[in-house]
């Protein structure tokens, strides 16, 4: 991957920008065993025959193609960052010019921005809008650039630009449920994509040769004992406002079921969710809706193994442990946040 730094240089007018940069953006077309299109979203191409798009595009696909104007060419997955939702793919004969970085640090709220991916499947679209925000951590750390440049599915994966024409951010989340917010994540963190896919890839390697081959179904486990509690310790329901602000914004946990497996839970602001079961890796997308007002939250799965986990949860927090159980069955699950 040759995707570099680049100092500021002189600002571009919208449609220089455009005429510059648009050659690096390419349309993601995801295709399943059949050869059914399952997936469409947006790339940048980030070094000779590599491009970068979100991890979620590609979901649950099983081919990969890449298009621009009336080029296409086969992809395939090469890096995956999933907690970062960037993925990196080798598209072989690919000839078109890699973008260039723009310094984190350099990024002001404020500043004028340009969005350019294929919203709804429509190529090469060009948008624009301001940083409108740097979204942090509890550490200070920039985790998600805020924009009023509008994207919407079918933007994930495309490439936010400041009017330098360098590459400040990925387009991967716009709210529905409110104006002008979109996000990306940073740009900058492209370049830890290969050695973050091969720790989580050694972690992964590291789980599984930890089970034992012999080990029973999970449904065949019995419900392990509840963890005791700190003494005076007491179980308080979310509802309301902070119910729908800490699921919202929950993003990546690891919970376990009742069974004693780990879950693995991706939840986006968009309502959407993935997980997967860290055992036998079985997957499933799928989506949840937040009712303040009864204190629930209500969850449906796309893959049929996960029926278990559809169903409605009332959000108990002790100890600095959260617990959703299902208001209509004995399922339950746990994470700390």
């Amino acid at each position: 991957m040759t995707a570099g730094i680049s100092l500021p240089g002189l600002a571009l007018d919208s449609a220089q920008l455009y005429e510059r940069e648009s050659p690096s953006i390419w349309v993601v077309t995801v295709f399943d065993a059949q050869g059914g299109r399952i997936g469409l979203g947006s790339s940048v191409v980030i070094g000779p025959e590599e491009l970068v798009t979100n991890c979620h595009v590609l979901r649950n696909g099983k081919s990969i193609g890449i298009r621009r104007e009336n080029t296409a060419h086969s992809a395939r997955l090469v890096h995956a960052d999933v907690e970062r939702d960037l993925c990196i793919l080798h598209a072989r004969g690919l000839a078109a010019p890699a973008v260039k970085i723009a310094p984190l640090a350099s990024l002001k709220v404020g500043q004028k921005v340009y969005a350019i991916g294929a919203p709804r499947g429509y190529e090469l679209t060009l948008s624009d809008g301001l940083l409108s925000s740097l979204n942090r951590d509890a550490a200070d750390r920039v985790v998600r650039l805020q924009t009023t440049a509008p994207i919407s599915p079918g933007s994930s994966g495309g490439g936010l630009f400041n009017t330098d024409g360098q590459l400040i951010g990925i387009t991967y989340l716009m709210r529905a449920d409110a104006q002008n917010l979109n996000f990306a994540v940073p740009a900058q963190w492209i370049d830890e994509v290969p050695a973050r896919s091969a720790l989580a890839l050694q972690r992964f390697r590291s789980e599984a040769a930890a089970v034992p081959a012999a080990a029973a179904p999970a449904r065949a486990l019995p419900p392990p004992a509840p963890q005791p509690l700190p003494a005076g310790t007491q179980d308080r329901q979310l509802t309301g406002a902070e119910l729908a602000a800490h699921f919202t914004h929950l993003g990546r946990v690891d919970a376990t079921a009742p069974s004693g497996i780990t879950l693995w839970l991706n939840i986006r602001e968009s309502g959407e969710l993935d997980v997967t079961n860290a055992v036998s890796r079985g997957y499933s997308p799928g989506r949840y809706r937040i009712e303040p007002d009864s204190g629930q939250v209500c969850i449906d799965m796309d893959n049929p193994k996960f029926r278990t986990m559809q169903t409605c949860y009332r959000l108990t927090e002790a100890g600095g442990r959260y617990v959703m159980r299902s208001v209509s069955s004995p399922y339950y699950f746990s994470y700390v946040k």
